[in-house]
């Protein structure tokens, strides 16, 4: 199914299309050779699994070695551990608790002016396929997107996704034709400035998926564990599936990105490769991913491809609402979204915020130990400039979930910060200026510059 959208008119809030308009005749970088900006969402996607840990080697090979030729950023940190969150956040350079998309579900708002938006009203022609039904037009991603792809061929939505969908409903697709249809449109695109965005899924569960064999689903491991059974096998055998599937990603993704390499005397292509969430393998308790916030769930990788870059790793803190003010910059087009920063600009110290999803109702996760969790409350998290990573909310950090102890002092004001997010969160997705005080507490926590 192929779905058109059109951009739609800027929210106040925003003040960005009419600027982006004024300066649409920057889109090109001079002379005759046109402008390209890709963004490329791995869903699922564990640090680890991209860069390698000890006694674990790259799963993606092909893509480390072009990121050792562009910026890699080591401190990068999704919004949530959910994919439409995540995506919302990516898109717009807000938080969950400002766009309002805080689980899976729902459907991001028309207000906040998207980066398609905004480079489509700059001129450019914009395009778009993506790997899974919660990334669908029904739930609002196709805004500002000339041609919007999402012809899904794998699995069903039994039952029913989130409430949504028909259960007989395809629910993703696989990198091979996630590859073959972008080329396609790379191949047929117009005009001197271009937009896409290519997402994939592949190391999303079931896994396994993408070779002959097994597959194995969490579901499935978790009602094992919850019927006493030990477990630990499967979750080994899990996450060699899932890196499996990693690499055959990162072979599917090295042929889109040789296909962009062909047309380098023609466009100065600037590529943006970033995650949306990681996945848990166990060492937090947890299997797969969505319901907490654990530096594994939300530890991700983020590789900037561009010509003139001097290649770097990048230690300084960063995160998801970075992303549509980077890929602003790429383009050339004056303007910049509420939230973030320029991953390519000045080095700063840096911070990362996120949450976990919100739930409709009291709800629990199982367990590897094979018990249910109570999920009833709202969970957020902050990484500082050296990286410590702290969760929680007004009530009191959650040392189940963040992985640094906490001094009172910090402690407290994280407690308040916190606090003033979980406000936002109640006002259903209309952003307001932080408070005073908790402006105060970012500042004493060194989130926020002088």
């Amino acid at each position: 199914m192929t779905t058109t959208s059109r951009a739609k008119a800027t929210a106040p809030i925003l003040m960005l299309a009419a600027t982006v308009v004024a300066m649409a005749g920057l889109g090109c970088h001079g002379g005759s050779r046109g402008t390209r900006v890709v963004l490329i969402t791995l869903d699922t996607l564990r640090y680890d699994s991209f860069r390698g840990a000890e006694g674990r080697p790259s799963a993606m090979p092909r893509l480390l070695a072009r990121a050792q030729r562009g910026v890699l950023f080591d401190r990068f940190f999704a919004a949530t551990s959910s994919t439409q969150p995540s995506h919302a956040t990516i898109f717009t350079g807000l938080h969950p608790w400002q766009h309002g998309l805080t689980r899976n579900g729902l459907a991001l708002a028309t207000g906040p002016t998207t980066v398609a938006e905004a480079l489509h009203a700059a001129g450019f022609a914009t395009q778009a396929v993506v790997a899974a039904f919660p990334l669908s037009a029904r739930f609002g991603f196709a805004q500002g997107f000339d041609r919007f792809d999402e012809e899904l061929t794998e699995g069903t939505l039994m039952p029913a996704w989130e409430g949504q969908g028909d259960p007989e409903e395809r629910y993703y697709r696989l990198a091979g034709r996630v590859t073959t249809t972008a080329v396609a449109q790379i191949d047929t695109a117009k005009g001197s400035k271009q937009f896409f965005w290519f997402h994939y899924f592949d190391a999303h569960a079931p896994y396994g998926d993408t070779t002959e064999g097994p597959r194995l689903r969490p579901q499935d491991i978790l009602a094992e564990a919850h019927a006493g059974r030990d477990v630990r096998a499967e979750v080994v055998r899990a996450r060699e599936l899932y890196d499996r599937d990693v690499s055959s990603l990162d072979a599917s993704l090295e042929t889109l990105l040789v296909r962009l390499d062909r047309d380098a005397g023609t466009y100065d292509t600037h590529v943006v490769v970033v995650a949306d969430h990681g996945e848990s393998f166990g060492e937090d308790g947890s299997l797969a991913h969505g319901k907490r916030v654990t530096r594994g769930q939300v530890h991700v990788p983020c590789v900037v491809l561009s010509p003139g870059v001097a290649p770097a790793v990048r230690t300084d803190v960063a995160g998801s609402i970075d992303v549509a003010a980077t890929l602003l910059a790429l383009s050339g087009v004056k303007g910049r979204p509420p939230g973030g920063h320029d991953l390519l600009g000045p080095v700063r110290g840096g911070s990362a915020f996120g949450m976990r999803r919100t739930f409709r109702a009291s709800q629990t996760e199982l367990r590897l130990d094979g018990q249910p969790h109570a999920l009833d409350e709202n969970v957020f998290y902050a990484v500082d400039q050296d990286g410590r990573f702290y969760a929680g909310n007004r009530g009191g950090l959650k040392p189940e979930e963040g992985d640094m102890p906490a001094d009172a002092a910090v402690a407290r004001r994280l407690e308040a910060v916190f606090g003033a997010f979980e406000r936002q969160v109640a006002q259903a997705g209309s952003p307001a200026p932080l408070d005073p005080e908790t402006e105060r507490a970012l500042k004493a926590l060194g989130y926020l510059g002088p």
